[in-house]
């Protein structure tokens, strides 16, 4: 609804225009009268109307000097003059004026109508072109302050300055912190683009309140969805840690108010705006070690997780007895050999990149198998399976934890449903079998197959096709697997050793499992002291 103001020291004439027409259905309201000029001054000051209609002749102050203060204390105002008067000199100086019509009374019913409407869409035409140049300053804006926070910024201090007050901020030379704020699992909280942005648009409004006690900042939305705020560093030093009880406020107030979470990463201090660039690098390291760190809370750069130094991420043999385990269909053993893994990772703390080379050999894992065995992979696990682009969408470490055991509970049970055939039973008691024997160092491929009924040729196919390996090879790869058990008991002799898993020379066992492993026995033995 637009507004509209009376001014007319008849009150005859105020009413008949109250009544001359359906305003409210027409999309206008009275919102104002008044007698002469000085209280339609004062009533302006007060509320603003879109539209003013002025009789010029009044008392105390007429409708030409009315029409020019309104002129110059409130261009947005539309100003239309009512007279009585048809000269040509009112008219003249109502066009200098700036006016946007006049109207000679007695006037008709039509003619107020159409001078309203024109005025009407003037207005909205205004108001649609302000609306369209606010929303194109501020993508220039946010655009600029994007490029800003780039490792590729050239502009010089100076310069900087000027295109920041061309955007009405107030920029100074100093010592500058920049932050990231992410919302904590906002893409599986909010499906919808639109409730994603009221969500940041909250986030924001929010951290503009908890910033205003700080002075000279500016916030803004940066790469990926992120909120990006840079504020002054008062009083401080160049690569200090900033005080970050704001930030911990911010994190309160919006986990108290607005029922979700947020992770902030907060980068040191940074020389001018030159130096915003590596603050931001800084908060956005800082950042991404929400991965390991959990969300809903603040984490300065400094706060490094521990390097791995020379030691490797995990055992180096875990992914090969991963894979024997799921050649064994074994969930159990599976999930123990997972959660060894994964409680490794939490104690170590190890960095984001390195737990996803962890994960993608653990993924490889599971690939290997099913090349081995046969089975398209997509069978399992779909045809759109692209593993590394799920787990850098996992936004923790305990969720990535949570879909790979889900990964290798998939492949278990494609395996069980696919392993109950004829053949796969005959493979089974094969297994079993050598599982059994492996100690006799005079166990051979006819006396296995022997004992499951069947000749050593048939055996050799089914047992390759069912478990992915020839006999040959399982039952080395299973006497190699008790070997390192009773190396890890350290109190038992190699010679010992050796017999126990079926062979009877010491000295080629070291070198087949040499050949197996690629470290020696007592390699081994050292590297576990």
């Amino acid at each position: 609804m637009q507004k509209v103001m009376i001014v007319d020291d008849e009150v005859i004439f105020r009413d008949y225009l109250k009544t001359v027409l359906d305003w409210e259905t027409l999309g206008f309201v009275i919102s104002q009268e008044a007698k002469h000029g000085q209280e339609a001054m004062e009533m302006v000051a007060i509320e603003q109307p879109d539209i003013a209609l002025v009789d010029i002749t009044m008392p105390f102050m007429d409708g030409l000097e009315l029409a020019e203060r309104l002129r110059e204390q409130y261009p947005e105002i539309s100003i239309v003059l009512i007279t009585g008067h048809n000269e040509f000199e009112y008219a003249r100086k109502a066009l200098k004026l700036g006016v946007e019509d006049y109207i000679l009374k007695p006037f008709s019913k039509d003619e107020l109508l159409l001078t309203l409407v024109k005025l009407r869409q003037q207005h909205q035409k205004a108001q649609e072109e302000k609306v369209t140049l606010r929303e194109n300053t501020e993508l220039m804006k946010e655009s600029f302050l994007s490029q800003l926070i780039s490792r590729e910024y050239a502009l010089t201090e100076p310069e900087t300055i000027k295109r920041l007050q061309q955007f009405g901020v107030y920029a100074e030379s100093g010592l500058y912190v920049a932050a990231c704020i992410e919302i904590d699992h906002m893409d599986r909280k909010w499906s919808k683009a639109s409730d994603r942005l009221l969500m940041k648009y909250a986030v924001t409004n929010v951290l503009n309140e908890a910033m205003e006690e700080s002075g000279n900042y500016l916030i803004f939305n940066g790469p990926e969805g992120r909120i990006v705020a840079l504020a002054r560093h008062q009083g401080g030093l160049a690569d200090e840690v900033p005080t970050l009880e704001g930030y911990k406020k911010l994190c309160f107030l919006i986990k108290k108010y607005l029922k979700f979470t947020i992770t902030v990463g907060v980068g040191h201090s940074k020389d001018g705006f030159k130096g915003v660039a590596s603050s931001y690098l800084e908060a956005l390291e800082a950042l991404q070690n929400k991965f390991v760190l959990g969300n809903d809370r603040v984490i300065a750069y400094g706060e490094q997780l521990p390097s791995s130094g020379n030691q490797p991420f995990y055992p180096t043999e875990v992914n090969e007895e991963l894979l024997v385990l799921l050649r064994l269909n074994s969930w159990e053993a599976i999930e123990r050999k997972l959660d060894d893994v994964f409680q490794t990772i939490r104690e170590r703390r190890l960095p984001i990149d390195y737990i996803y080379v962890i994960c993608m050999g653990l993924v490889s894992v599971n690939l290997s198998y099913f090349e081995e065995s046969g089975h398209p992979v997509e069978d399992c696990f779909g045809d759109q399976f692209f593993p590394y682009n799920e787990i850098r969408k996992l936004e923790s470490a305990e969720l990535t934890f949570d879909w790979l055991k889900e990964l290798f509970r998939k492949a278990v049970t494609y395996n069980s449903k696919h392993r109950n055939t004829r053949s796969s039973q005959i493979a089974k008691a094969a297994k079993a079998y050598m599982e059994n024997h492996y100690a006799d160092p005079a166990l051979q491929l006819d006396q296995i197959a022997s004992h499951v009924f069947i000749n050593a040729s048939y055996l050799r196919a089914v047992f390759k096709k069912e478990i992915g390996i020839t006999v040959s090879d399982y039952l080395t790869q299973y006497r190699m697997q008790q070997a390192k058990e009773l190396l890890s008991r350290n109190n038992v002799r190699l010679t010992d050793i050796a017999e126990r898993v079926g062979y009877n020379d010491s000295g080629y066992f070291s070198k087949s499992f040499k050949k197996f492993y690629g470290y020696s026995p007592s390699e081994y033995e050292k590297s576990r002291h």
